[in-house]
């Protein structure tokens, strides 16, 4: 995670290097901007690009994507970090809804439909405790396209994730 922060105050240049800024590892500390670009203000720069996993609003403000930053790296390497893009953009409108809710997300460590299909029969009883009878007969492939088609699940290479 990183952003281009630009120093407004300097105009482009074509014979030096263009625009005077540099790239910041996030989350940016205000005191290493005022050194590395000479700024002695907040108001003396602006983000001009980032790579993030998240989109920017343009007044938002380096402390508040300070905050989300980290709150990210706590969930980096996680099943539900690796795959944030993707639950943001099925059950979130921006990813501070995504920080809030984050832990009501269930992750599901199954290959496919039909496994977590079976998970759910067999050890959380979504249907009850079941005579050992009936579990022959019953079609885990074919509930498991059912719970493709709920909006409750996400299947991804991490896993399945179920948001309430």
């Amino acid at each position: 995670m990183r952003l281009y922060i630009l120093d407004i105050r300097k105009p482009y240049h074509e014979d030096e290097d263009g625009y005077a800024g540099a790239w910041f590892n996030c989350p940016v500390d205000l005191e290493e901007i005022k050194e590395r670009l000479g700024v002695e203000h907040e108001e003396d720069f602006e983000i001009a690009d980032y790579e993030l996993p998240f989109a920017l609003n343009p007044d938002m403000p380096l402390w508040e994507i300070n905050v989300l930053c980290r709150m990210i790296q706590e969930i980096e390497g996680t099943p539900v970090g690796n795959e944030l893009k993707e639950i943001q953009a099925k059950w979130f409108q921006n990813i501070e809804d995504f920080i809030d809710h984050k832990d009501e997300i269930r992750h599901y460590d199954v290959s496919d439909s039909a496994a977590l299909a079976e998970y759910l029969i067999m050890e959380e009883h979504c249907f009850g405790e079941l005579p050992p009878e009936l579990v022959q007969h019953i079609d885990f492939t074919s509930y498991g396209h059912e719970l493709e088609q709920s909006d409750a699940y996400l299947f991804t290479s991490s896993g399945v994730f179920r948001y309430p």
